[in-house]
């Protein structure tokens, strides 16, 4: 009997999943779907029209679960007139379950940021949800995923605890901080500047960068492949906790 060739004994062995493993993906963000439970799909965009809901724009920032259920969230500098929008949008991620993120093949939870664009044409509603906050890619509609924190790589305590934020404390000083950061491909913190506190005096940059300085990535994806990138970040600080609404 002929002996196969030795490339075809190399196919026949690559196609035999006795001797090939399937390695779990090292990284992959948390991420909307499409199922029934999904964001988008939370969403009643009828009812927005019914109720006289204009074209309106939206940011917000959530906690997700290892397994994708979302938790505390926070919606913000929503376009004028995007009262109801808002409220949808509250109810729909209460209701909702995302795609939990996976960090070095584990799953875990993240902080999550995404837009939110609603508009009205012909009569007819239309959303889109951005997995970021960049102006120009959501301009764009480009395929975009801004980089997710690793929850648990970021010292909350430090945040809650640190003498550096007494005066805060003392005031029960609420305020919201913006800083731009840069993450390599790898999911590497290599660059953190403070942007903007208001209002200043409180110490909330020296506290932020102390609280940060440890935080892991899930890197940005751009058409599905982790890139560098820098990105704005937008922190809120709520009577000395995450400036975020609780699940009710």
């Amino acid at each position: 009997m002929r002996a196969l060739p030795f490339s075809v004994l190399l196919l026949l062995s690559i196609a035999n999943p006795a001797s090939v493993q399937a390695a779990a993906p090292r990284v992959e963000p948390a991420l909307i779907g499409n199922g029934p439970n999904a964001l988008i799909n939370r969403i009643n965009t009828k009812k927005l029209v019914e109720k006289g809901q204009g074209d309106g724009l939206l940011f917000f920032t959530c906690y997700v679960g290892p397994e994708g259920k979302v938790g505390d969230y926070l919606i913000y500098r929503e376009t004028p007139g995007a009262e109801r929008l808002k409220k949808e949008v509250g109810d729909a991620l209460r209701a909702c379950r995302l795609i939990g993120a996976i960090y070095n093949g584990v799953h875990t939870d993240v902080l999550f940021s995404g837009t939110v664009v609603f508009w009205v044409a012909e009569g007819r509603p239309h959303l889109r949800i951005y997995m970021n906050q960049n102006r120009n890619d959501v301009a764009k509609g480009n395929d975009f995923v801004a980089p997710q924190v690793v929850y648990s790589t970021v010292a909350w305590a430090a945040l809650r605890n640190d003498p550096i934020l007494q005066k805060g404390k003392t005031y029960l000083q609420n305020g919201v901080l913006q800083a731009s950061i840069t993450v390599d491909a790898n999911g590497n913190q290599k660059d953190l500047k403070v942007v903007l506190e208001d209002p200043p005096g409180f110490r909330f940059g020296e506290g932020f960068r102390k609280t940060y300085a440890t935080a892991k990535w899930i890197p940005a994806f751009r058409n599905g492949h982790p890139v560098d990138c820098t990105f704005d970040y937008v922190m809120y600080f709520k009577l000395w906790y995450m400036g975020m609404e609780v699940r009710r």
